[in-house]
């Protein structure tokens, strides 16, 4: 019997360890939850690259550049070589400025004109920003349509100051919305990221002449071809550092480091510091501060640890459905609704598209 005891015992005690170790290693915790179903459909357009007005699917777009989206749930779209911005609501599309003639009026409404609107942006009060690619202006549209010229004298070149001397470059690529109502330019053959006070003035936020590849303090940074810009919910900014092929971030203290990619030319999912990125067009933030972007013909995630994942595309074309078939042709701009669905300007395929999580 004592014999049997002890067995007993230590039976008992190597049960009660290997409980102990699981419980220890998370056997006994919840798995994480599973990745969201992704679907992609078209939202509007039916590729035809012209121009027509009227009910989402029968609507026609030229080269939809951009998207953005109001607080209120109205999305804008940067029709590009229709030359005009295009509103959608209430399953409808029509145009908020523009005419469609090549040129730089400003004005409300259909008598404003575009040379070839390229970015958008929207800020809590409903006004659209808008970079023409071959303008170097900033202007600014009101939810009435009424166009006006924000910063820049239409002159290529580089000055800070107030916004009706200030210059800016060609091809600027990007535009955020800050605190207490600046407004972040990406001047991206400047080399520099560009802020526009409330107050009308410009200065350069980080970035100098010199084009390179520089960590540090905003003033030393050197970036080559930024390109896509915005804001986390905690001030910190992050930059498509396309030329370096990687994202770089700058914290609220003025801080610039590299944030995802490894910094050379591909595709390659994976950790931070061994992801690859191709060309990133946009990005957007989720709710749970995970970035989304437009790289190549592809939608790709970065998680806040800077882990990158292929969500949506595949090789170019055109085609609905999950996630990994799916087919864009240059997606080119992006834009965020409270659901979190994206909505992607598809240029060549001359629709917007939708992505939702399920």
């Amino acid at each position: 019997m004592k014999y049997k005891s002890i067995i007993l015992y230590v039976v008992l005690f190597a049960a009660i360890a290997t409980a102990c170790r699981k419980g220890n290693s998370g056997g006994n915790q919840a798995p994480p939850p599973p990745e969201k179903k992704v679907t992609v459909s078209t939202f509007a357009g039916d590729g035809t690259g012209a121009y027509l007005d009227g009910p989402l699917l029968s609507a026609k777009f030229s080269t939809p550049m951009d998207v953005a989206i109001s607080a209120d749930g109205i999305l804008y779209v940067a029709d590009y070589n229709d030359r005009r911005i295009r509103k959608i609501s209430g399953g409808q599309v029509s145009v908020l400025a523009g005419n469609g003639t090549f040129g730089s009026r400003n004005g409300a409404g259909d008598t404003a004109q575009f040379v070839d609107p390229y970015r958008i942006e929207v800020d809590p009060g409903g006004n659209v920003y808008e970079l023409d690619q071959a303008d170097f202006r900033v202007r600014r549209i009101t939810p009435s349509g009424v166009v006006s010229t924000y910063a820049g004298t239409g002159v290529f070149g580089f000055k800070d100051g107030d916004a009706s001397v200030a210059q800016f470059a060609n091809n600027m690529g990007g535009i955020a919305i800050g605190t207490g109502g600046s407004v972040y330019i990406d001047d991206t053959n400047n080399g520099r990221i560009r802020k526009i006070s409330a107050a009308g003035q410009v200065s350069t936020f980080a970035g100098k002449e010199t084009k390179g590849f520089v960590n540090g303090d905003t003033s030393v940074a050197e970036f080559l071809n930024p390109n896509g810009i915005l804001f986390d919910k905690q001030g910190n900014m992050y930059v498509a550092d396309n030329g370096n092929y990687c994202i770089r971030k700058i914290t609220p203290a003025g801080m610039v480091s590299r944030f995802s990619g490894m910094g050379t030319h591909g595709m390659a999912d994976g950790a931070a510091g061994t992801a690859q990125f191709h060309y990133i067009y946009d990005m957007v933030i989720d709710k749970d501060g995970n970035l989304l972007l437009c790289d190549g013909d592809r939608i790709r995630k970065v998680n806040p640890a800077g882990e990158v994942l292929t969500i949506a595309g595949s090789t170019t074309g055109y085609a609905d459905g999950d996630g990994p078939t799916a087919q864009f042709n240059y997606p080119a701009g992006l834009a965020i609704d409270a659901e979190g669905n994206l909505y992607v300007a598809d240029a060549m395929n001359n629709r917007v598209r939708k992505i939702s999580f399920n």
